[in-house]
């Protein structure tokens, strides 16, 4: 599971007066960035009470208003967070206290909800987090590599063993990502981790997996990865995007948003689900819940997702470690140079 780093906030006055704190995707920074800038404006210039947002724009997962799970007082945690992947909210102990538990409430969901959401549940039971988009991940393919074999048209085809040592994802041989390691054992079991093991061949940045998709035909067939990294790949007449027939992975996108706010508070969770910036992220390759936003997708196109039951059954990073212990355990029997987590190393000797 991708690691965080801690690093020191800024100080509370410059964020517990925020009405708006925008942590997202390092690809759809700029964009959202330049949206929030340009909403902010508008709303500024119609309304006596002013709104005061900002949207990040240091290094992918460093900038100065990160780890702000770490906040006790609740006081200093800005009106409305968006936040992006399973970090620190889904895996700390940030909502552990009832306190926190009753301090946000589930933003409403535009109603319908775009097709690609059609067959999940976003409504977070327990009403911390609302889902309002996703970084979807898809399956790219070299087909100069595959040698014969068929190209893989399901998350579920990368569990086969036709592709061993040929798969690549993210994000480092110690660090496997957890999208993939989640859906693969939820649908497949320990059987499809071990698989999943034997098969993967390459482990990187997604600027790595994209320099190693143009290489040599020795290397990887099939790429696990975004579906903006998938485009962003200069375009060759041996490289195919597949939108897998079993869904997209959801990466999810959501918002902490408290449960008493100000008009301008409103307003700045209404534009997270608002078409506006919907289709600023589906020009940017990341898919909206607002069904006004138009995506380039093939017909019938879905996202897939474990789901909350499933997230809370055990917690996240329970089950997260629980996985990694299989998958590591078996890739050490093919691969004992590997490095491994030191979580893994203190199980094996104990």
């Amino acid at each position: 599971m991708k690691k965080e780093s801690i690093i020191e906030l800024v100080p509370d006055s410059m964020r517990e007066d925020l009405d708006y704190l925008g942590h997202v995707h390092c690809p759809i920074k700029d964009r959202f960035s330049t949206a929030w800038k340009d909403f902010e404006a508008r709303y500024n210039l119609s309304h006596d009470r002013k709104i005061k947002g900002v949207v990040p724009m240091g290094g992918c997962g460093v900038d100065i208003y990160y780890n702000i799970s770490t906040i006790q007082d609740l006081a200093k945690f800005p009106a409305v967070v968006s936040e992006s992947g399973y970090g620190e909210y889904f895996t700390g102990n940030f909502l552990s206290t009832p306190e926190k538990q009753d301090h946000f409430a589930q933003w409403p969901l535009p109603q319908p909800v775009h097709p690609l959401f059609r067959n999940l549940d976003l409504q977070d039971p327990r009403g911390n987090f609302s889902i309002f988009g996703a970084m979807p991940y898809v399956i790219l393919v070299n087909h100069r590599r595959l040698n014969g074999r068929p190209a893989p048209r399901c998350i579920s085809d990368l569990t086969n063993p036709i592709y061993e040592g040929s798969l690549g994802t993210g994000f480092a041989l110690d660090d496997i990502s957890e999208l993939l390691l989640l859906e693969t054992w939820k649908e497949q079991g320990e059987r499809g981790i071990r698989s999943l093991a034997r098969n993967i061949g390459f482990t990187g940045r997604a600027q790595e997996m994209a320099a190693d998709t143009q290489g040599n035909r020795d290397g990887c067939c099939v790429y696990f990865l975004s579906w903006f990294w998938a485009h962003a790949i200069p375009k060759r007449d041996f490289l195919e995007i597949i939108w897998p027939e079993d869904g997209a992975v959801l990466n999810p996108m959501y918002a902490l948003i408290k449960k008493d706010l100000t008009e301008p508070q409103r307003a700045a969770a209404d534009w997270v689900f608002s078409p506006e910036l919907g289709q600023v992220m589906a020009d940017g390759w990341f898919a909206h819940v607002n069904s006004a936003v138009r995506h380039p997708l093939p017909e019938g196109a879905l996202i897939r997702w474990i789901g909350w039951d499933y997230i809370y059954e055990k917690g996240l990073l329970p089950r997260i470690e629980e996985i990694e212990a299989v998958y590591y355990d078996e890739r050490q029997r093919f691969h004992p140079e590997d490095p491994v987590p030191a979580s893994f190393l203190s199980i094996a000797v104990s």
